[in-house]
């Protein structure tokens, strides 16, 4: 999955999609690439634009959503950068539950797999799930139309992860970790009482990492964007969901948030 080959044809496939989900999908990769020019003059610059990429790739999944019409789509905002921060955290919440899931004995399937394809004469990704003992895969159209089900508290928010993602950062405050990310954009270009900005560690790793962020929240849209006459996915409306709980407790409170789940409205 994160081979040249397919991250070259996630790039070329995103030149399917049209508007905004596009032109910030295309953007963000155009940040990067700037970035890496810049990297060996210009340390700071180089951050920045990685981080903006990454807010750039958030802006297209956020359209992306809107356009389909899933349902409450309309309030993520495109120019708030804990929304637009908060997402891959989010993202990661979500990967490490599943990948928690998979490990129960009872988990019917033993590994996933994404692969390009073509849909409705437009290029796109399509989600693989092998089956445990077998050689078939499962293979959902659209590809995330599936749920999520704790037995005791229904649909799954991936709460938890989420705080646990945060916690290992360290902050006991989720928004504030929000807003430390968010403001790393002052951060490198203006100076302060503790002196001018700068870059200190290892660009080049940072650059990937960023890379691969842009990478992933890409082949969500094209898991997406392009199954249009397929209908909405389940599971990307319940990511959906659980994703505006969390920001509505970071737009409207600087408590902790909780851990336990809680049931979607």
């Amino acid at each position: 999955m994160n081979s040249p080959e397919f991250e070259k044809a996630t790039v070329k496939a995103i030149e399917d999609c049209s508007g905004a989900v596009k032109n910030c999908a295309k953007n963000s990769i155009l940040h990067l690439r700037k970035a890496h020019k810049v990297k060996s003059i210009d340390k700071e610059m180089a951050a920045f634009r990685a981080i903006t990429a990454e807010e750039e790739a958030a802006s297209s999944l956020f359209y992306c959503l809107k356009n389909r019409q899933y349902k409450n789509a309309g309030h993520l905002s495109f120019r708030s950068h804990v929304h637009k921060q908060a997402l891959y955290p989010f993202i990661q919440s979500v990967s490490i539950f599943l990948e928690r899931v998979s490990k129960i004995d009872k988990f019917p399937f033993e590994e996933f797999r994404l692969s390009h394809v073509e849909t409705d004469g437009r290029n796109a990704i399509k989600l693989g799930l092998k089956l445990k003992n077998h050689d078939g895969y499962i293979e959902p159209i659209p590809p995330l139309h599936f749920t999520m089900f704790d037995s005791k508290n229904g649909p799954v928010t991936f709460e938890e992860e989420f705080q646990e993602i945060v916690t290992d950062q360290a902050f006991k405050n989720v928004k504030k970790y929000i807003k430390n990310i968010a403001n790393q954009r002052n951060l490198l270009l203006y100076a302060n009482n503790s002196g001018l900005p700068e870059v200190k560690g290892d660009i080049n790793r940072y650059l990937e990492e960023q890379k691969n962020k842009v990478l992933i929240i890409l082949n969500l849209i094209l898991l997406i964007d392009p199954w249009r006459d397929e209908g909405l996915s389940l599971f990307v409306q319940q990511a959906l969901d659980s994703f505006l709980i969390i920001l509505d407790k970071l737009d409207h409170s600087e408590m902790t948030i909780q851990t336990s789940v809680t049931k979607n409205a």
